[in-house]
């Protein structure tokens, strides 16, 4: 009747807070229709909860903030979505929550993009509606309401974030961000990161030998991981230029490089140990649900195991060489039918 998408209000939850964001933006985008669906209801029916939803959509400060959230609320989930993937890039951490820091910033300006969607919107709104929108009952509600809310939204994601300096200066593993050995900036590099991870790990590191007279324990752990670094720099920048999580892993599985560089080696144990989120977890037992089923209760921890592995690691589509080997694996095993 109103030519608007047809959109399915989620309802949000209290564990799967991304839900809101899906909930408010379909809120917004079919907002007019609510609130006429509801005005209908209630002169059908005369349900109360329809004319107490219905009030409660139609006032000036709810309306500002479903335009408010949709803003705000995928900002947020871009950073969640971001820190939730299997294999981030720690060095893109600190660059991430710093831009959406800003661009929170941005919602309190007065030509923010969610006030001027709002004004777009104004006659739609007013048609069901008795909310006469201004611009200045706009900036009164940036400055009693989204102000502080932003304020106290980004305090809670810095403080989350208190060690995004220390988890970024992993990043002078990644080959690919090593200078060219003949460049000036090859002899300098990652020393200063080197030194942010002593401040916070050096305790942990192992040192080769007891400290003398000369260097207490932390001064001598200090010295070897530099010693160290400069001789690993040199081997980053002759290997090929491979990623930064191959790397860590090379670091903790090679009994060489952790016999050479035992406390580079450490760093990188440390590194990967680093729960970055638990959304491969939570994941995981998602996953263990769908499979092991009241039905399928019987399944053992071994086929439990190999087909959970299948559900989380096998990447979304195969290729012909990938079918052919599994083909191949299949039918090594004697079978009834042959595939």
């Amino acid at each position: 009747m109103l030519d608007l998408p047809e959109l399915k209000v989620v309802k949000p939850s209290d564990t799967r807070w991304l839900s809101h964001e899906r909930c408010v933006k379909a809120v917004k985008a079919s907002y007019s229709a609510i609130v006429t669906a509801l005005n209908n209801i209630y002169e059908q029916t005369h349900a109360p909860e329809a004319l107490g939803i219905s009030k409660a959509l139609c006032r000036p400060s709810t309306l500002v903030a479903i335009y408010l959230l949709d803003y705000v609320l995928p900002q947020v989930a871009k950073l969640s979505r971001a820190l939730q993937t299997e294999r981030i890039d720690l060095t893109a951490i600190t660059p991430l929550v710093d831009a959406t820091l800003n661009t929170l910033d941005d919602a309190m300006l007065p030509a923010a993009n969610w006030v001027l969607e709002l004004m777009d919107a104004k006659n739609e709104i007013e048609e069901v509606t008795d909310i006469t929108l201004t611009t200045e009952s706009i900036a009164t509600f940036q400055g009693q309401v989204a102000e502080p809310f932003i304020s106290m939204l980004k305090a809670n994601i810095s403080s989350r974030f208190i060690s995004q300096d220390i988890v970024s200066s992993f990043g002078i593993f990644d080959p690919k961000k090593v200078p060219a050995a003949d460049s000036s900036d090859f002899h300098t590099y990652g020393e200063d990161l080197i030194d942010v991870l002593l401040a916070h790990y050096g305790a942990e590191l192992p040192a080769k030998t007891a400290g003398g007279d000369e260097y207490t324990k932390e001064a001598l752990i200090s010295r070897e991981t530099r010693e160290e670094w400069k001789t690993f720099r040199s081997y980053l920048s002759k290997k090929p230029k491979g990623n930064l999580h191959l790397q860590l892993k090379e670091l903790t599985t090679s009994d060489m490089l952790s016999e050479i560089f035992p406390n580079i080696s450490t760093l990188a144990n440390i590194c990967l140990s680093i729960p970055v989120s638990t959304a491969s977890l939570e994941r995981s037992f998602s996953k263990m649900k769908l499979i092991k089923t009241r039905i399928r209760n019987r399944i053992g921890q071994s086929q439990l195991s190999y087909l959970m592995k299948i559900a989380m690691e096998t990447p979304e589509t195969l290729s012909s060489t990938q079918l052919n080997d599994i083909i191949t694996v299949w039918n090594k095993k004697p079978r009834r039918i042959a595939v």
